[in-house]
């Protein structure tokens, strides 16, 4: 891949990156009543499809949107960043490079991302668990509804400019 290449293939990455972020917080947080999470999809999609260096960086850029968003302090970026990079780690070793291995990754994130919330508010008394559980199930079944259009979009990404990685 020539400079020219990658640099093209990092601005459409980057292009997605802001379509993604725009549509969740702007569109999405505007509309539903629950707002998906849509930028740790997009770090898990480009792990599994750019592998773990690529996508811990692009996982930092996420989380760094997502920070300047205001959902998030300042640990989603490590946050993100560790994310991509695990992901992409299972896509080179253990899962395939395609939209099974990306739902199976984005179900185990989402499932650990909704534990920790539930977890975390339930120790300090913020809520009653029933209270947290109708919150909670219903951003887990969004994101994951919403996360194979976020790879599908990525997808676009890797196969028009091709693969970052060497296999």
């Amino acid at each position: 891949m020539t400079r020219r290449d990658l640099i093209l293939k990092c601005a459409a990455y980057g292009g997605a990156l802001i379509l993604i972020t725009v549509l969740n917080f702007s569109v999405l947080g505007q509309s539903a009543s629950v707002l998906p999470l849509l930028l740790p999809m997009a770090a898990i999609s480009a792990g599994i499809l750019e592998g773990p260096r690529f996508a811990a960086g692009f996982g930092a850029a996420a989380g760094l949107l997502m920070n300047t968003a205001g959902h998030s302090s300042f640990t989603c970026i490590a946050l993100l960043s560790a994310l991509g990079w695990v992901c992409g780690l299972l896509a080179e070793h253990a899962l395939r490079r395609d939209l099974a291995g990306n739902a199976l990754c984005a179900f185990g994130a989402m499932v650990l991302w909704e534990l920790w919330q539930v977890l975390s508010r339930l120790v300090s008394g913020a809520a009653a668990l029933g209270v947290l559980l109708r919150a909670a199930l219903p951003e887990f079944l969004w994101t994951l509804a919403l996360s194979f259009p976020v790879y599908g979009l990525l997808r676009l990404c890797c196969v028009s400019f091709g693969r970052i990685y060497h296999e």
